[in-house]
């Protein structure tokens, strides 16, 4: 079965760049109206015009999900302005790459808000609407780092760790309604999480046959709510990765030590 977004209302956050930007332009391809926030405004009404191009339409509103009190305030002004929301896609994140050794509260604290703590509030904040229609889906982007191995990315690891349980018992509890979550995992891919950043150790070093478009990912995500699954992943070898840890734990982790330390 496929999804259609033909006339569907997309709140997508994380749109400003990478996989949301992409996800916003395929869904207005599609015939969704979409709303776009993100922290960066300017690159934001960039992503809008993009949309515009594409021949779709939507709204954009400047959030950091990490200001945990302005959360309900904007569900509540989205929902008022976008009309009912037929799907949220929960994809803000804020890569934090540093070694656990050296790892602070403030630190942890901070990439806890914004990977995990504000996309979870904001799901509450409209899942009642969503309940009162009987009707809506949310995805909450995952991480391959909660998957395989959290190789200098514990706090973000152990982030969306907690949003990948946070969707699991919502999908438990939203059973016998209309209203559906969906968990999804890209890979590795060709966005601003792949480069340096001031404050964060180096990344892993990928090479670039090995990282994924964004609108490669965006698909796979609109694929997704063509079916209501739980999980989903971006690429089979994906699904493969996170079946391989599954059965075997620890001789997996063994096998990346190992790996971590020939390189």
């Amino acid at each position: 079965m496929s999804w259609d977004p033909q006339g569907q209302r997309v709140l997508i956050t994380g749109a400003s760049s990478g996989i949301g930007a992409a996800l916003a332009v395929e869904m207005a391809r599609g015939g969704a109206l979409v709303g776009l926030a993100a922290r960066r405004g300017d690159r934001l009404r960039q992503v809008l015009a993009d949309v515009r191009d594409a021949g779709g339409d939507g709204w954009c509103w400047t959030l950091d999900l990490a200001d945990l009190a302005s959360v309900a305030p904007f569900a509540e002004q989205a929902w008022a302005e976008m009309g009912p929301i037929d799907v949220l896609v929960n994809n803000a994140g804020a890569s934090r790459r540093r070694s656990m050794k050296r790892l602070t509260p403030d630190e942890l604290d901070e990439t806890m808000a914004v990977n995990f703590t504000g996309s979870a509030r904001l799901t509450l904040a409209l899942l009642p609407s969503m309940l009162e229609r009987d009707s809506g889906a949310i995805v909450n982007v995952s991480s391959m780092g909660t998957q395989s191995m959290a190789f200098r990315t514990g706090a973000y690891g152990a982030a969306k760790a907690a949003l990948n349980l946070f969707t699991e018992g919502l999908y438990f509890d939203l059973a016998g309604t209309r209203v559906r979550a969906h968990l999804f995992t890209p890979g590795a891919t060709a966005t601003e999480f792949s480069t340096p950043k001031p404050g964060n150790d180096d990344p892993f070093p990928q090479p670039p046959d090995a990282l994924m478009a964004p609108v490669d990912v965006a698909r796979a995500l609109i694929a997704k709510l063509g079916n209501d699954d739980f999980e989903g992943f971006a690429a089979p070898a994906l699904r493969e990765t996170a079946q391989a840890k599954r059965a075997d734990p620890n001789g997996y982790l063994e096998r990346m030590i190992e790996m971590m330390a020939r390189r």
